[in-house]
C-alpha cells in the first residue's frame, strides 16, 4: 500500500498544511472532503515512500555485504584452520 502526503494550500498568504495519510485513496477523498468545504483551497496528494521498505532494503544490503566477506573468508583460509574458527 502506498502511503500519502496531504498537502493543503490556502491562497493569498493563509499557509500551507500537510497530513500523512495511510493511502493515497483516503487522501484523494480527503482532497474531494476540503474541495467541497472551501473551494479557494488547493488540494495534492503526494506519494510517500515507505520507511519500512527502506529499512528493509538497507539491512538486505548489509546483509548481502556479511555474507560476501564470509564467502571470501572461506575462500582464503588456509588448510587445517577449519577448527580456528570463532563462529
Amino acid at each position: 500500500m502506498l502511503k500519502a502526503m496531504l498537502l493543503v494550500t490556502a491562497l493569498g498568504g493563509g499557509g500551507d498544511y500537510t497530513a500523512e495519510m495511510p493511502s493515497m485513496e483516503e487522501c484523494l477523498d480527503a482532497r474531494i472532503v476540503i474541495a467541497e468545504q472551501d473551494a479557494t483551497l488547493k488540494t495534492i496528494c503526494i506519494p510517500m515512500a515507505d520507511e519500512t521498505a527502506k529499512m528493509q532494503e538497507f539491512f538486505d544490503l548489509f546483509m548481502d555485504m556479511v555474507n560476501q566477506i564470509k564467502a571470501g573468508e572461506r575462500e582464503y583460509m588456509p588448510p587445517n584452520t577449519e577448527s580456528m574458527r570463532v563462529w
